[in-house]
């Protein structure tokens, strides 16, 4: 019998598990706008985020009547009625708040300035969209200055 051979590198060694184990596979991650997932965001892509969320009558297709509802709901529908007394609203609407002019010139309680005037009574004017206190813009500069 002859002595086993021996290699440069020495004895052989069969492979153990604890070597050579496999890498745990990376979870891809994937961009919002890639919506098939395949790793590029393309055209097809757009096609079918365009198709899920602008198809606003569920028929498959993305027409003009789509697009109409899209701009109605984006847009809103404009106010013909006044939201207090109900009455149709002119060309002279007082800065878009969707009250008639008799409206916005007598605002109720809620609506009028806190500040007390020389005579002792309550401001009669309307609170001003600047005021974090309740004032009117005439009383504003006075008070929260």
């Amino acid at each position: 019998m002859s002595p086993p051979s021996l290699s440069m590198a020495g004895p052989y060694r069969p492979p153990t598990t604890t070597r050579y184990t496999i890498p745990p596979a990376k979870q891809q991650s994937f961009s919002p706008l890639d919506f098939n997932q395949d790793g590029k965001v393309n055209f097809q892509d757009i096609k079918a985020i365009a198709k899920n969320t602008l198809d606003r009558n569920d028929d498959g297709e993305l027409d003009v009547k789509d697009l109409h509802s899209l701009a109605d709901s984006v847009l809103g529908s404009r106010k013909k009625e006044c939201t207090r007394c109900g009455k149709k609203l002119k060309k002279k609407t007082k800065y878009q708040t969707g009250v008639c002019v008799d409206c916005y010139r007598n605002p109720t309680d809620e609506e009028r300035c806190i500040a007390k005037t020389t005579s002792g009574d309550r401001c009669q004017r309307r609170i001003s969209d600047k005021s974090q206190k309740g004032y009117c813009g005439i009383h504003l500069r006075k008070f929260e200055a």
